[in-house]
């Protein structure tokens, strides 16, 4: 994306925002600026995000405070109003409540134990060596991405386009997530999702003795996790040189999204029922993708590089349902999506596929 593009589309995201979201999005693109990102990006523009200056390590007890962290999912018994009126006791589920607010956070079988927060921030204490805090994500205090940029961990593919590695701490307490720790190469530039770095054993925790089992290894994973970023900076130095034709590009979309048009058909006209068989042109998200391909080849030549940065532009950024107007709630879905639903694959294998040509 051009420098005209950012602009615009940060000035599209403030358009139907109120004051006090306005300048809490300002000041979360500001901190980002501070550490390199060029581009707005789902962290700055979700309501529930906070992008903050950890360059000084601050406190981890007082980044708690202020990102009001600092509460306990607390057990409580569940009850049932019957048709009587009368208070019925559920033996075989419970209630999660936040502790200090009026807030039910879950309704989870009896056996279900609550990860907390407090073992999240004891967890990042660990590695605080190693890493510095640059936003926190909180969503409805039920679930919680800690984005961490691991230090050291930044290198340019080309002249003046930095890439980072960040490692990224996903929980929950609502149950619609596990307890998870990933490892994301971003591009600083657009902030482009670019891949994840991949792990033949993932570090998922199911509950806090998971966690304070494998807290010693995190910090040999994490320097193990570089040179895997070392790794992926040269497989993008090696795209750039691979040109690529009209023909490539049409290979790569048609793969990418083979089973969303092969063998389905589209609807030509509604009164005489008449179809044709779909191609994978009549996607949204290819529609999209070709009008940011224009711009990316103009930029930085047709090659394999811009062609995946042309695909997760789409994911990192563009991305959402037509009958969802808020930019905050579009912002929330696709960094879910991204970090830990469908289209981190997506991401992930467009890298792939554009490697290989």
């Amino acid at each position: 994306m051009d420098n005209f593009q950012i602009f615009k589309n940060q000035l599209e995201n403030t358009i139907t925002m109120d004051s006090d979201q306005f300048s809490k999005n300002l000041n979360n693109q500001l901190n980002a600026e501070k550490l390199g990102y060029q581009n707005s990006s789902n962290e700055t523009i979700f309501k529930g995000s906070n992008f903050i200056d950890d360059s000084l390590k601050t406190d981890l007890d007082i980044i708690w405070k202020n990102n009001e962290l600092d509460f306990e999912a607390v057990e409580r018994e569940l009850y049932f109003k019957n048709a009587k009126g009368e208070m019925i006791k559920i033996n075989n589920h419970q209630a999660i409540c936040h502790d200090t607010k009026d807030q039910l956070l879950n309704i989870p079988k009896m056996q279900y134990t609550t990860l907390q927060l407090s073992t999240i921030k004891n967890l990042i204490s660990e590695i605080r060596g190693n890493t510095t805090i640059e936003s926190i994500m909180n969503v409805d205090n039920k679930r919680f991405v800690f984005n961490l940029a691991v230090d050291n961990a930044t290198a340019d593919v080309k002249q003046d386009d930095p890439h980072k590695l960040r490692l990224c701490i996903v929980s929950s307490h609502d149950s619609s997530v596990s307890c998870h720790i990933s490892f994301i190469h971003f591009r600083m530039f657009c902030f482009n999702q670019m891949n994840k770095l991949k792990s033949s054993n993932p570090l998922i925790f199911k509950h806090t003795k998971s966690i304070t089992d494998n807290v010693r290894n995190i910090n040999s994973i994490i320097d193990f996790k570089k040179g895997e970023f070392t790794k992926s900076i040269e497989d993008y130095k090696y795209m750039i040189k691979r040109q690529v034709t009209d023909e490539q590009v049409k290979e790569v979309l048609e793969r990418l999204y083979f089973d969303k048009w092969n063998g389905k058909k589209v609807c030509t006209d509604r009164t005489l029922k008449t179809e044709r068989e779909k191609s994978y042109k009549d996607l949204v998200e290819v529609k999209e993708i070709e009008k940011n391909l224009l711009k990316e080849f103009d930029t930085n030549g047709k090659n394999a590089y811009s062609l995946h940065n042309g695909i997760n532009y789409y994911y990192s950024h563009q991305m959402g349902a037509s009958n969802i107007k808020d930019e905050s709630e579009k912002a929330r879905i696709r960094m879910e999506q991204n970090y830990y639903g469908k289209n981190s694959a997506i991401i992930d294998r467009s890298k792939e596929l554009c490697l290989a040509l």
